[in-house]
């Protein structure tokens, strides 16, 4: 399996929550495990502009590649904008979308990266300047490379910005398991929407996650493509957030995604998305086992296969 990435996600924000030295810290990690070497590892490759405009407006497009936004704009990022910052979101729609292809190809692939399910196709907000999830969906879509795909969105936050893109398209089916009282706010409406108490623990989630995969998966045509956004910001110890999930259970989050994809022969890609506790070290242990249950499951599945004739 492998894994798409780019050193260049490693922009400085000065005092901020996200802390994009994550990403190297979570490949170097892996490489130092021996879960990876330098062969599995694709650049992430900066998007086209014909695909980010598949989701977002011309007027929002030309404000990027110009750098011209209102304070209030700039507020509602959340984000510092510089030119830096802008491609980096643009290599990170690249990044998913190359993942997506691999998936496609291979079955399963994972982005150390992407996830910024809260920009909308005129305006990003909430760390999020490019919708990366939908841009990939979008131009898969478009290509008739796949004809329909399933968004399981595990982030804190709800995928808002993912839900009003794909709101009138029966193709995508939106799934946000998200604490209720976080941001966004006001929600906008998936496809099915599970929203989680202040507090909620390992059983009662995993309890939810079952019963969501179940109305995806049970009397329903598979999808083509199965997007899974596995947030590490549903932790405990994670400082935007009160649900209470420990790493364990994030874990087992993980395998019941990927392994309910795998069982179904459903191609597979992971955005790491959110992440935001004090200990930087719990949020790269976070997305590293997200990473190696992903591995798992490509593994086990090759074991699978009957041995070329």
């Amino acid at each position: 399996m492998k894994v798409v990435y780019s050193e260049h996600y490693g922009v400085k924000f000065g005092n901020h929550p996200w802390h994009t030295s994550k990403y190297a810290l979570v490949l170097e990690q892996l490489k130092a495990e021996g879960i990876l070497d330098g062969s599995d590892v694709i650049e992430a490759p900066m998007a086209d502009d014909e695909d980010i405009l598949r989701v977002h407006t011309l007027e929002y497009w030309q404000k990027l590649c110009d750098l011209k936004f209102s304070e209030e704009e700039i507020e509602r990022m959340e984000i510092p904008v510089s030119q830096t910052i802008v491609d980096l979101f643009w290599r990170a729609a690249g990044g998913t979308l190359r993942a997506s292809e691999l998936a496609l190809r291979e079955g399963c692939c994972v982005h150390i990266g992407g996830g910024f399910h809260h920009a909308f196709p005129a305006r990003g907000t909430g760390f999020c300047l490019i919708n990366d999830i939908s841009v990939s969906v979008r131009t898969l879509l478009d290509k008739n490379l796949i004809s329909s795909a399933a968004v399981i969105d595990c982030d804190l936050h709800q995928g808002d910005g993912t839900a009003w893109i794909f709101r009138d398209d029966p193709r995508v089916f939106t799934l946000s398991l998200h604490q209720r009282s976080a941001f966004p706010y006001p929600k906008k409406q998936s496809t099915l929407d599970v929203e989680l108490e202040d507090y909620t623990n390992d059983e009662e989630y995993l309890k939810a996650l079952d019963s969501a995969l179940n109305a995806i998966f049970d009397n329903r045509k598979h999808p083509d493509l199965l997007h899974y956004q596995a947030g590490a910001d549903p932790y405990s110890g994670d400082t935007l957030g009160k649900l209470n999930l420990s790493i364990a259970g994030l874990l087992a989050r993980d395998k019941a995604v990927i392994g309910a994809a795998a069982a179904r022969q459903i191609p597979i890609v992971v955005t790491l998305g959110g992440g935001y506790a004090s200990d930087l070290g719990d949020v790269v242990r976070i997305h590293c086992n997200t990473i190696k249950a992903a591995f798992d499951a490509a593994q086990a599945s090759n074991t699978k296969k009957p041995p070329a004739p």
